[in-house]
């Protein structure tokens, strides 16, 4: 017994350690803390729920996030673990679906099989299905109503949507194993209607019909599904095609060598594609110097940029791009938030950051960024500029405030 509490507490640690790769906000300490303390079955429940609001780059828009602390954060993340433990998804249910899901691998999945329903010639049209802004609009009655709900949790989920208006919080990966548990009877569903034809990931059905009337069949029991559950599908989104469009979409794979694929992305302007190259391109000089042209083209690719950064600031164009792109950090918080985790891991950027863009931080109303802010300031001697250093910083500064010590981290699914 005691060897699987020990197992579940190491996996809880390396999920959250997963989850922390959709965290809008790094942690100014790497949360070595929180994960430590997951390790050891020990997090500590917060006082209160402590909410700041963000705005972030998407893909096809800029939208408000609520942007909670890491021991938030860990302990949903726990809660959640510990309700879900008996829930088995079906295995069209390519999302979130156990404590050592993995990302990478189940989108790779997922992939797979859209290209393998796709060379079926008795399944010409694709019915795609997407729910109208998901993680705002579940009500919180469907969690609360689900068979695996505990008390714990839902005092919890309570107390979140009390404070945000949200019972899901995005890029949250506790959020997202409910969000794809709490639809499960949409996969029942189809199931029945289009057995062995169909697959999810996250609010996203894509289902393989024979003609355009059994699409409009399907769509209609799904959106009777969805009803019930207090959601409807998006009409942008929710669309009919041919197989072969879908190959060319969600189903194509990003591959090959980085800096052909960036070159390719750059001509095509595929994010997907910048995204890919971003994280696994040697620096390159000619590079560095139209990254900061490239994230103000596309800002969703910040997260990306930051960490191609981490590893040429070494280079002379790699620290022009890092000047310039935190010169550009001074009116927007996201980014203040992405290059100061950046500036808290190099000295030679921390002692760049000017003491304007460190009082926009540690005046603004979300721990996390004020935190990043104390720790840049702390390891360049500008104590004057954070006269109440966060609580959790304080064994840090104890230990001599070193930048080398438990850096942010920059690795990022964003």
């Amino acid at each position: 017994m005691r060897d699987d509490v020990t197992e579940l507490n190491r996996v809880l640690s390396t999920s959250f350690g997963q989850d922390l790769l959709t965290e809008w906000i790094p942690d100014a300490l790497g949360a070595t803390d929180v994960v430590r303390d997951l390790a050891g079955g020990t997090v500590a429940v917060p006082e209160r729920v402590d909410v700041g609001w963000l705005r972030v780059p998407l893909a096809r828009r800029t939208e408000s996030v609520p942007v909670v602390p890491p021991a938030v954060r860990a302990h949903a993340h726990l809660l959640v673990e510990r309700s879900l433990h008996r829930q088995e998804l079906r295995p069209e249910v390519f999302s979130y679906r156990s404590p050592v899901w993995d990302y990478r691998s189940a989108y790779r999945a997922r992939q797979t099989r859209m290209r393998e329903m796709g060379r079926r010639g008795d399944l010409p049209l694709v019915l795609r299905l997407d729910i109208h802004r998901f993680g705002q609009s579940l009500p919180l009655r469907v969690l609360l109503d689900a068979p695996w709900m505990t008390g714990e949790l839902a005092g919890y989920l309570t107390e979140l949507h009390r404070a945000t208006g949200r019972c899901l919080l995005p890029g949250h990966r506790w959020a997202n194993r409910l969000g794809t548990a709490a639809l499960a009877p949409i996969d029942a569903l189809l199931t029945v209607t289009t057995p062995g034809r169909w697959l999810r990931w996250g609010d996203d059905w894509h289902v393989f019909v024979r003609d355009c009337a059994e699409a409009e069949q399907v769509r209609g029991a799904v959106e009777g599904g969805l009803e019930a559950l207090g959601l409807r599908l998006s009409e942008e989104k929710s669309t009919t095609e041919p197989v072969n469009d879908l190959l060319e979409g969600p189903a194509h794979d990003v591959a090959g060598h980085p800096p052909e694929v960036w070159r390719r992305g750059i001509q095509d302007a595929d994010v997907r594609a910048l995204r890919y190259a971003l994280t696994r391109i040697e620096p390159d000089a000619q590079m560095s110097r139209a990254l900061a042209g490239t994230v103000r083209t596309w800002p969703v690719l910040l997260p990306r940029a930051v960490q191609y950064l981490d590893r040429a600031v070494g280079t002379p164009a790699g620290q022009e791009a890092a000047r310039e792109l935190l010169e550009a950090a001074h009116t927007d918080l996201f980014a203040a938030a992405r290059m100061l985790a950046l500036a808290g891991r190099h000295q030679e950027l921390a002692l760049g950051v000017s003491d304007t863009l460190l009082d926009l931080a540690a005046g603004c109303g979300i721990s996390g960024l004020r935190a990043l802010a104390a720790r840049v300031a702390l390891c360049t001697g500008r104590w004057r500029l954070i006269p109440e250093p966060p609580p959790h910083l304080l064994r840090w500064i104890a230990q001599g405030a070193d930048i080398r010590r438990n850096a942010p981290s920059v690795a990022t699914l964003l």
